[in-house]
């Protein structure tokens, strides 16, 4: 009779395991499901913008799917495009989106910004990529060699409660990022000025400092960006 009792005690520890093994199963699929299927990770064309706020300069990150790449352009305080006299404030996101995509002539209806500081995208490289790194720029070439990893979508929230000042980006925004710059190749502008400081211009007896970017870097960039 006591043998009859544990196997019985057996056999619902057995589908008690089942169950929990389907259910984790079915979570784990929904929820990779609920970030694929978002409008921003099945877009082609998304376009991301991270303010360094410590660092006084903004990357413009422009993933194309439909190319396999990643444009990113850094961009620095105080740039002024000659061809269409605009100037940029980095510390304005919105700005950086318009000033950029009118300088190389691309738009994207999924447009996400995140303002950080050097401390935590090193405290993101450590959780992401298992070591720091010394600029944005190193991290995002250390995400294009990094392989995915299966529960990369389950963290992606945690890791992006990093991210603590102001941003749109999303958990299926940022997942995008992290899963096409493994898949992607990955191209890197820097827009010199056409002088090493800024200018410093009056208008109307107001002061303003303007970093003229050089005319020929921003045409060879839209022409590369083209291709």
């Amino acid at each position: 009779m006591a043998i009859k009792k544990r196997k019985t005690g057996l056999f619902w520890v057995v589908l008690a395991l089942i169950f929990a093994a389907a259910g984790f199963g079915l979570w784990f699929v929904l929820s990779l499901n609920s970030l694929k299927r978002s409008p921003e990770f099945a877009s082609p064309i998304v376009h991301y913008v991270f303010i360094l706020k410590d660092q006084q300069k903004a990357y413009f990150i422009r993933v194309d799917t439909t190319k396999k790449m990643l444009y990113v352009i850094e961009l620095p305080q105080y740039a002024f495009n000659p061809l269409n006299n605009r100037s940029l404030d980095v510390q304005n996101p919105l700005e950086v989106f318009s000033f950029t995509e009118s300088m190389v002539e691309f738009s994207s209806s999924f447009r996400y910004y995140a303002i950080v500081d050097s401390q935590q995208i090193k405290k993101l490289a450590r959780y992401i990529l298992g070591n720091g790194v010394e600029s944005f720029e190193n991290f995002l070439r250390s995400l294009s060699v990094r392989k995915g990893k299966i529960f990369d979508h389950v963290l992606v929230r945690q890791w992006l409660k990093e991210i603590k000042n102001e941003k749109t980006l999303t958990a299926a925004a940022f997942y995008k990022l992290i899963y096409e710059a493994s898949r992607n190749a990955l191209r890197f502008y820097s827009v010199k000025g056409s002088f090493e400081k800024p200018l410093t211009i009056t208008v109307d007896g107001k002061k303003f400092q303007r970093l003229y970017l050089d005319v020929q870097t921003i045409q060879a960039i839209k022409e590369d960006m083209r291709r």
